[in-house]
Order: structure tokens, then C-alpha cells, then sequence
């Protein structure tokens, strides 16, 4: 992973911003994610930990979390332990991925005493442990006896887990390293990793594929920070300095590019987390009934031919002179002047044989209407979930559990109510530059609710143009200016499976131009007297727009 030792070793230089900081709030973002709200140099800073098995990081973070009104007991540890002390130190272990913040403070009864806190970045591994007097008070994940005898319990003496068998190579020289790589005669990436510390894949093959092995080694670690994403292998990957990869982004601190290549993958793991992964469900219902189409346009063709029942029918009973018990008779069609055979079935005779013909016949017309009627409903049923997938793509956690409730409540899925009062619809809201208010619904609750309970019939209405995506209405009395038309449709190009395309078109019109489809599900509504923008969606400006949570 690119977030090896010496990364976390550079990381922890920018994180030195706020030593003397005070730590003055611990909040619980999810089991496994936590932030510490800190004030230093007259300023305020959020260290967003994670200890999640996927994604486990340390960085600064802007963004804005959720947090759950009930956080566990090892939040209100870290709350009791840490909140209103200072940080003395940050640093890491050795080159390993381990970040120690050392912390000062008063206990219950005002004497001075400090307290370590323990951040292991180590995959599924990964762990926060709480220490005084190098002793474990507690820690996120208890871990017995290891092969090494290093155990994280609460109430042991605290051991880092080392690793004599590899060197620190931030300590030594450049003649030092070179030394090393010839008493060893290392030459492949695998050998480089094995003998030196915080070394990641990633950089022991950049060090590999250049002319000195040494040197290039020495030059990375001693390399200023200037972090970038970039393209490896046909995926994005990042570091904190160049490694000579093409097509890269620069990013002013490792926080920044931490906080945006992160953000959205640990988002969503979060939501399949809560909501039992919702997408691959809706995913599947939408795999299930396009499927359920193909049989149905099957059958649809299968019946069609009931017109050709009817037919031998007519003309069996126009022939039933004709005494046969063979597998087939051939007539002519008196409609096309034409010959034609038509299968018998030689138990009976030519009456009986029409008076099948004529029951199929009845039989195809009844479930032609019936194929009919099914068809449509599946395709309520598919414009419905694809919908439903676009909502997921452009939501917080919040969002999909009204979406999940939504899915309970119209018995798709089933799952277990809680004896917690469900609380209000979070409805984003922006202002724009000329400061006219626009709410953005994001599912089909907050979507009801915009456009059918909280518009005034002048109030623009506007959402994009034939696909799934949010009904964004902008709270305005006057005419709109082009900033606020411009506005509008950017968010509800953004918030619509087109945020990544160009030339959107969006259509808008006023609220009382907007009505409900009779016998559909709410979400779905006609409008009116519309007119159409098209727009580049940008999410730098999304980003810079002023937002908050509107509460109805």
C-alpha cells in the first residue's frame, strides 16, 4: 500500500502544525472512524483517525461527517482521557506505520499527567491504543498473545511490535545504504522490502527500475514533500513525492490529497456497512426484472400468434366435411386464395380439432392483455430501482436510510425497526453568490417533500432532462438572475448520473407546473410549460457553493 512507513513519517512532519495544540472534542464517525477537534495557532483542525480495514489513515480533514447520537464506550474513553489536554509530540515509530501523539493534562483530581495514544495503520490489523504510565488502558481492538508475546490488553505493559531484522534507513548515510545494498547483494524489489523499513512496493520499484539503487533510495527519503495522485496500473494510487509517473495531480498538503482520494470510498464503505450494501440489492432487483422483460416481450411474441389459431379455426370448420385422422390437413386460405397445412391432432376429428384452435385462441387474447399489464408494471418496476440507483450514488448515510425505509415500507426489503423516533428528512441547502436559497432533494422523501409540501407555486422547479436524478427548487420571490438559473441546474446536473458528462440538459419551470403521475409511485411526476439549460457540471463548484442541512 502507498501508505507505507515513510509516508506516515512525512505525514507526521505536517502534523506537527498542531503540536501545543489542545485536543478540545473526540467524536465518533463510525466504529471504526474517529475525530479529534483540536485548537492550535489560533486555529481549529479536525485529525480524522480511521482504523477501518480498507481504508485506515491518519490526516487533517474539511469535510463534514455525521456522527451517531449514541457513540460507543471507547469513544467516551477517548473523551474522558484526552479532551482539554495537549499534545506534546507527534511522531512516528521507527519508519513503521505507527503514529504516536504524546498528550499532557489534568485528571480528576488537577494533577498533571500525560497519556500516549497509539495509532497502528496496519490493514485489518490496524488499532488505537489508549496508554499512561506504559500501561494499556484500553484500546479499539483487544488482541491476545501473539507469536512474538506482544499482547493489547487492557492493563498489560505496552509493547511496540518490532522488527529487528530491518533497518532504519531515515538514519543513515548515503555511504551507509550503499554499503548495505552490497554486503547484501540486493537486487530485487522483494529484497529491498525485506531489508529496510517502511519500504512500500511502490517505492522499492521506482528504486529498482533506476540506474543507482542507493542514491535513488536516499533522494526519495530525503525528498521534499510535494504530494500527488497519479495513474498506476489503470487505477489511481498516491504518494508524497513524484516517483516519475505521468498524468499526476499535485496537492498542496498529504491531508489534502488523503482527504480527497479517500472521502468517497470510506463513505461508501461506511453506507454498505449500515445499510447491508443497498446498491448491490438495488442492483439486483434491476438485473431481476429486466430479465423478467425479456420473458415477457417472449411471451408476448408467443401469444401474437393467436390470430393464427383463430384462423385454422375458421378453416377447419369451413372443411369439417372432410373425413381424416391423419397428424395434418392442407386447405386453402379463402382469405389469401392460398394453400395451407395445418396441424391435427388425429384423436378427433375435424370439428374437434377447430374447437382446440378456437380455445387456444381465446386462451392467447385473455394473456395478451394480461403479458400487457405486466410488461408495463416491470417497466414502472425498472425506471423505479434505476432511479432509486442514482439516489444512492449521490448520498450520505443518512439519505440512504431514508431510502432504505422507503424500500421497508413499500415491502421490498424487510428490516428491523428500531424503538428510536426516526428523526426529520435532512434536506441539503445551498446559497448561491447572490444569496437565493436552493434545496436539493436526494431521495424520493426528500424529494416529495420539496417539490409537493415546501414549494410555493412560484417557486423554479428544476431537474435534468429525461433520467433519474434530484428535484432541486430554488426559494425565490423575484424572476430569477442567471446566476441562479445557472446555479440550480449545476446542482441538479451534479446530484443526476450525468455529473461526469458535459452539455447536460436540465429543464425547469415553475412548482405549480409540476404534477403527480396518477397510479405511479410518488417519485415520478409530469411538468409543464418547461424550458431547457444545458450545463458542464463542475465539482469544484459544488464544493464552493455554501451548504448546510435544512430541516424540515
Amino acid at each position: 500500500m502507498p501508505l507505507d512507513g515513510v509516508f506516515l513519517y512525512k505525514l507526521s512532519q505536517e502534523l506537527n502544525i498542531f503540536k501545543n495544540g489542545r485536543i478540545n472534542k473526540v467524536s465518533e464517525v463510525s466504529e471504526t472512524d474517529f475525530i479529534f477537534g483540536i485548537r492550535a495557532n489560533y486555529q481549529n483542525y479536525n485529525l480524522l483517525i480511521s482504523l477501518s480495514s480498507e481504508y485506515a489513515r491518519v490526516h487533517l480533514t474539511t469535510r463534514t461527517y455525521e456522527y451517531p447520537q449514541n457513540p460507543k464506550s471507547f469513544t467516551m474513553l477517548l473523551r474522558k482521557y484526552f479532551e482539554g489536554n495537549i499534545i506534546t509530540d507527534i511522531y512516528t515509530h521507527e519508519l513503521d506505520r505507527v503514529l504516536v501523539l504524546e498528550t499532557s493534562g489534568l485528571n480528576e483530581l488537577g494533577d498533571k499527567e500525560n497519556k500516549r495514544l497509539v495509532i497502528e495503520i496496519m490493514g485489518r490489523y490496524s488499532n488505537m491504543i489508549v496508554i499512561k504510565n506504559n500501561i494499556i488502558v484500553e484500546s479499539l481492538r483487544h488482541i491476545g498473545v501473539l507469536e512474538n508475546d506482544r499482547t493489547v490488553l487492557p492493563g498489560a505493559i505496552f509493547n511496540y511490535l518490532e522488527n529487528d531484522s530491518k533497518v532504519n534507513p531515515m538514519n543513515l548515510s548515503l555511504n551507509e545504504i550503499e554499503n548495505i545494498f552490497k554486503s547484501k547483494n540486493i537486487l530485487t524489489s522483494k529484497e529491498i522490502i525485506n531489508n529496510f523499513m517502511g519500504i512500500s512496493p511502490l517505492l522499492s520499484n521506482y528504486i529498482i527500475n533506476s540506474n543507482n539503487y542507493a542514491s535513488s533510495m536516499y533522494e526519495a527519503l530525503h525528498s521534499a514533500i510535494r504530494p500527488i495522485k497519479f495513474m498506476n496500473r489503470n487505477k489511481y494510487d498516491f504518494y508524497y513525492t513524484n516517483l516519475n509517473f505521468s498524468d499526476s495531480i499535485i496537492y498542496e498538503s498529504i491531508s489534502i490529497l488523503l482527504d480527497d482520494f479517500y472521502y468517497d470510498l470510506a463513505k461508501n464503505e461506511r453506507i454498505k456497512q449500515k445499510t447491508n450494501d443497498l446498491g448491490l440489492f438495488v442492483n439486483k432487483q434491476i438485473s431481476k426484472f429486466e430479465n423478467k422483460l425479456i420473458k415477457l416481450d417472449n411471451d408476448l411474441e408467443e401469444s401474437s400468434k393467436g390470430e393464427l389459431f383463430r384462423l385454422y379455426g375458421e378453416l377447419l370448420i369451413a372443411n369439417s366435411f372432410i373425413k381424416t385422422k391423419n397428424n395434418e390437413i392442407t386447405v386453402n386460405n379463402y382469405y389469401t386464395n392460398e394453400d395451407i397445412t395445418i396441424a391435427l391432432d388425429p384423436r378427433y376429428n375435424i370439428i374437434d380439432n377447430s374447437k382446440i384452435y378456437f380455445k387456444k385462441y381465446q386462451k392467447s387474447k385473455n394473456a395478451i392483455s394480461h403479458i400487457l399489464e405486466q410488461k408495463n408494471n416491470t417497466i414502472d418496476e425498472i425506471e423505479y430501482f434505476k432511479l432509486i440507483k442514482a439516489q444512492i450514488e449521490n448520498s450520505n448515510l443518512n439519505d440512504i436510510l431514508e431510502i432504505q425505509d422507503e424500500l421497508n415500507s413499500l415491502k421490498y426489503i424487510k428490516i428491523q425497526k428500531t424503538k428510536q423516533k426516526s428523526s426529520k428528512p435532512k434536506i441539503l441547502s445551498y446559497i448561491t453568490s447572490e444569496g437565493t436559497s436552493i434545496l436539493v432533494g436526494k431521495n424520493n422523501l426528500q424529494n416529495e417533500l420539496i417539490t409537493h409540501k415546501l414549494s410555493k407555486p412560484n417557486d423554479m422547479w428544476f431537474h435534468v432532462k429525461d433520467s433519474p436524478g434530484s428535484h432541486v427548487l430554488v426559494q425565490k420571490e423575484d424572476e430569477l438572475t442567471e446566476c441562479d438559473i445557472r446555479t440550480a441546474a449545476m446542482i441538479a446536473a451534479y446530484y443526476s448520473p450525468y455529473k461526469d458528462s458535459s452539455s447536460v440538459p436540465v429543464n425547469y419551470t415553475k412548482a405549480k407546473f409540476i404534477k403527480k403521475i396518477p397510479g405511479k409511485k410518488n417519485c415520478f411526476v409530469t411538468i409543464s410549460n418547461e424550458k431547457t439549460i444545458f450545463i458542464d457540471p463542475s465539482k469544484d463548484f459544488i464544493t464552493d457553493l455554501k451548504s448546510s442541512n435544512f430541516i424540515k
